[in-house]
């Protein structure tokens, strides 16, 4: 490897080359044999250093003193870097910044993040620190520029060695796919191929089948016992989770609330009974199900699905507690087959790929995901998307490449034929195991379907089943923009894409049959200009939309509007209009599905099975019909049916500049759900740690249709009292009033203070975050405390991640913080519900289904926001050594004759009221363990 190549790293005041600006530089220039030459430099940025950047890279403006503009250096790293490829982690962000200073590196930029996403796709992250650990590199020194510079020299070096090691057909491969484009990868790919080309023996015609894992023995389908099912004895399963959960699992504690439930579901099991469970947090709930599940599953040669809402719990049961419940079992748990099943949209469609990495005019994002995915297909076993970290582009890009077509197991794929198809495998493992994990989308897109999607079972575990009545709301409903319409044209007839472009590119291998080829063209071009019609029409009805819904709501924010289509709204006047121009809509697309439909009546004819991608094109085709009925079908029910059990509403981002979108849900999911499946099923177990409001299921029954169910309650093992004080401020004003968003801006400061970080604040929308956010932070930070916003810098799991790694955090949360978020020990001890966290009145499923009750408030609106509140609270206390406090900032709690719902659906804590003046003095001797 004789060439030389510059690694680089910038610090800077912030993330935007046009407001900040580099305070630090550092370059290594290297080959193979190691360093050659360093650089490195102070950059003074002409402002202070922001209190967060001081943090992270220990830059502070003493350091800066004295230091050059960056303008007056960038000559010397200019001559420094030369015409040498330059390397770098995210090194389009280092670029942006020397371009601002109008620097721009000659030869070609290779981001060792983008690297690694080709070479360690396993890998759950790939920023520098992780790479790094990954490749056994040391990396003591973090956020300063040389520092980072030489880690990823060393990262470079690891990474170009492993893809020199590649068989060389599959680089020469690579290189092939990313040719056509200006990805700067293409030349590392050339240059390594350049040095092993592929030989004689190593054409690319079988790469395909030579890269893909061969399919694994499934096993046979659990077989039925025969007779009366064998029941599973509670005690037994007791002495599983006692006896056998000393020896097999660590720091093991004996929990009488874990053994209670494991009871219960067995009991549930035996007698073919359903039963609700509220399992309070640290009872251990999933091997509470699991065990039995498992051995009533065995002993009767049946299958038990598990479904969950989080991808995080379902990694959970996978990676961890499967794993201990068939240690539990001892040697009956090594006959346990265990799979997850997903939707069809997470599997890699093989032929799908096969035959896009063949086009021509490939787009970069389409480039970068190709290669990806021809050197992770050694790897993969399952095809599965979450074994990879797509970015916004390549997620688009993996909707053309997933096995999404409704009807292609029935179709002749080869990759059916041969086995290799990854949906087909999924289907397979699902089919022979006795646990299936999927989760709450699948499970009711199966029922919503009538079955079929997720093989034939009679015993159900729901967990999380506090979501399944939102998740039905979806699975059950209908959404779609225009985005979503014009995506479907272009995959038909799209300008030098879609069907009809493969089509007539597949056709040129029928030119010895004229007529033939002269027919399906014929045939194309009918349904490219039907496509072209509907194209035309459809902008005109959009636009009416969005004119109706700003007409309805004139107090347009920046915020979600959503508008009800109620009777009243299907009245006025300009509906009509709406309706006459999605008619218009409706015919063309109408048309334009019929020309299709004879197109793919046509293709599936032998004498034109020698198309070039004839499986792709026959696929393709009756997915798009599929697709573009249910399209047609579903807003037109939404435009023309008023129908009294049905919810239609429209819908618009404004702050996303996403068009508008139309939806609908049923009225009475719950009564859907009780007879298209708990009524189907012998047994099915719903649980979570929040099911309940103020001790009592009924609300939970309503929303699922489960009313004939047996109940169990189980509080937590944590003792809240000692660990857990619930602060409600007498004085603090209601939302709604004046003075609430200065009021819980000076709270925030003084309890963070208090706290000294380690905190946590919940809001119910991002307008009152951002609020909030501007309005501590630089107090906060005076302080030396760091704020962090969701949204505002970065992802949820960075937050929470940097709230683990720097306590002197104060993390302001939205939405998804409500729920899932662990954060275990001192490093979250402060944790603030900024609001009350009802539905918003205005929303049209809400605003619906609350005329079903005759107390829509206390028997709707509170419960909901009960169970809301209590998954809240359960962030804070995380195992039995946490000490923690809970502050409410939102006035009705004390004022109103509803807030005592919320403090009594909690467990016993030490709960008090208190003059917001006295809360950061109580939060400070709390914490520091010393009695008020």
């Amino acid at each position: 490897m004789p060439r030389t190549y510059v690694a680089l790293d910038l610090e800077t005041t912030g993330l935007d080359p046009e407001r900040d600006a580099i305070i630090e530089v550092g370059a290594v220039r290297f080959d193979a044999n190691g360093t050659r030459e360093t650089f490195r430099t102070f950059c003074d940025p002409g402002r202070s250093i922001p209190y967060r950047i001081e943090r992270l890279t220990g830059i502070s403006d003493r350091d800066i003193v004295g230091a050059p503009l960056f303008a007056e250096v960038a000559g010397q790293l200019e001559t420094f870097i030369g015409a040498a490829p330059v390397v770098g982690q995210n090194i389009a962000f280092d670029l942006g910044f020397l371009e601002r200073g109008r620097l721009r590196p000659a030869g070609p930029a290779y981001d060792t993040q983008e690297l690694a996403s080709l070479l360690l796709p396993d890998l759950l992250e790939h920023n520098l620190r992780a790479i790094a650990r990954h490749l056994e590199i040391e990396f003591p020194v973090r956020h300063r520029a040389l520092a980072d510079a030489d880690a990823a020299r060393l990262v470079f070096l690891a990474l170009r060695e492993r893809l020199a090691a590649l068989p060389p057909a599959l680089v020469a491969e690579a290189e092939r796919i990313a040719s056509v484009t200006d990805w700067p990868l293409r030349h590392l790919l050339r240059e390594v191929s350049d040095e092993r080309p592929a030989g004689p023996g190593d054409e690319t015609a079988g790469l395909l089948h030579g890269a893909v894992r061969p399919p694994e023995d499934t096993g046979r389908p659990p077989a039925s016992t025969g007779g009366e099912p064998a029941e599973v004895d509670p005690d037994e399963i007791a002495r599983l989770l006692t006896s056998n959960g000393s020896q097999v699992i660590e720091e093991f504690e004996e929990r009488p609330q874990q053994v209670a439930m494991a009871r219960a579901v067995a009991g549930a099991l035996n007698h073919g009974e359903h039963l609700l469970v509220e399992a309070g947090t640290g009872i251990g709930k999933s091997l509470a199900y699991l065990v039995p599940a498992a051995r009533y599953a065995l002993q009767n040669g049946t299958r038990v699905v598990v479904s969950t809402n989080t991808i995080n719990l379902q990694e959970q049961l996978v990676g961890q507690d499967i794993p201990t419940a068939r240690r539990l079992l001892g040697s009956e748990g090594e006959g346990l087959r265990t799979a997850v099943l997903k939707g069809r949209r997470n599997y890699l469609c093989l032929l799908r790929w096969s035959t896009l990495r063949h086009s021509t005019g490939l787009s970069a994002e389409e480039t970068k995901l190709l290669v990806r995915l021809l050197l992770w297909l050694p790897h993969t076993e399952t095809g599965d998307r979450s074994e990879m970290r797509l970015s916004q582009g390549e997620e688009s890009v993996w909707g053309r490449l997933s096995a999404q077509n409704e009807a292609c197991l029935a179709t002749p794929c080869v990759f059916v034929k041969d086995g290799s198809c990854f949906l087909l495998r999924a289907r397979r493992r699902a089919e022979a195991a006795h646990v299936l994990v999927v989760n709450h989308a699948l499970l009711l897109s199966d029922v919503a379907v009538g079955g079929g999607v997720i093989p034939q079972y009679d015993h159900l575990v729901v967990d999380e089943a506090q979501h399944l009545e939102d998740q039905a709301t979806e699975q059950f409903g209908f959404f779609a923009r225009e985005g979503d319409v014009t995506a479907l044209l272009d995959r038909i007839a799209g300008r030098n894409a879609g069907l009809v472009t493969s089509l007539r590119h597949a056709a040129r291998g029928l030119i010895s049959q004229l007529a033939e080829t002269g027919d399906l063209l014929d045939l194309a071009t009918r349904v490219e200009d039907e496509v072209e019609s509907a194209r035309q029409r459809l902008p005109d009805f959009f636009l009416r939309l969005a004119g109706f819904l700003r007409q309805q709501n004139e107090a347009a924010g920046d915020h979600e509007e959503r508008l009800l289509l109620s009777r009243a709204m299907r009245v006025q006047p300009d509906w009509a209009d709406v309706e006459l121009t999605w008619e218009n809509v409706s015919a063309c697309l109408t048309d334009a599905l019929s020309a299709l439909e004879v197109l793919h009546a046509r293709l599936q004819s032998p004498s034109v099975s020698g198309l070039l991608d004839y499986e792709t094109l026959v696929t393709e085709a009756a997915d798009l019909l599929l697709t573009g009925d249910s399209l047609r079908r579903g807003i037109g029910e939404v435009v023309l049916r008023d129908d009294a059990d049905t919810v239609s509403w429209l819908t618009q981002q404004q702050r996303s500049g996403e068009g508008i979108g139309l939806a609908s849900a049923p009225l009475r999911v719950g009564e859907l759900l009780e007879e298209r499946l708990f009524a189907q099923k012998e047994s099915a177990v719903l649980t979570s740690a929040t099911l309940t409001s103020e001790g009592s299921f009924e609300y939970l029954r309503g929303a699922t249709g489960l009313t004939e169910a047996n109940e169990l309650m189980l509080g937590s093992p944590f003792d809240y009292a000692r660990s857990t004080v619930v602060l409600v401020p007498q004085d603090v004003p209601e939302p709604n009033q004046p003075g609430y968003m200065a009021a819980l801006q000076q709270a925030l400061i003084d309890l963070a203070k208090a706290s000294e970080g380690r905190a946590l604040a919940l809001f119910t929308s991002h307008a009152s975050l951002r609020a909030a956010y501007h309005g501590i932070k630089r107090p906060l930070e005076e302080e030396q405390i760091l704020v962090l916003g969701h949204n505002l810098d970065g992802s949820p799991k960075q937050l929470i991640g940097a709230l683990r790694e720097q306590p002197r955090t104060i993390v302001l949360g939205a939405a998804s913080f409500w729920e899932g978020v662990d954060v275990v020990g001192e490093a979250l001890s402060l944790l603030v519900i900024a609001r009350l966290p009802f539905s918003v009145p205005s929303d049209p499923v809400f605003q619906a289904r609350s005329e079903l009750y005759d107390d829509p408030f206390n028997q709707y609106a509170v419960p909901q926001a009960v169970l809301r509140f209590k998954q809240g609270f359960g962030r804070l206390i995380r195992r039995k050594t946490d000490r923690g406090a809970m502050v409410v900032l939102d006035g009705r709690l004390h004022s109103k004759a509803y807030g005592g719902a919320f403090v009594r659906s909690l467990p016993a804590c030490n709960v008090r009221q208190a003059p917001l003046r006295d809360l950061a003095g109580i939060v400070s001797a709390w914490l520091s363990n010393v009695e008020a």
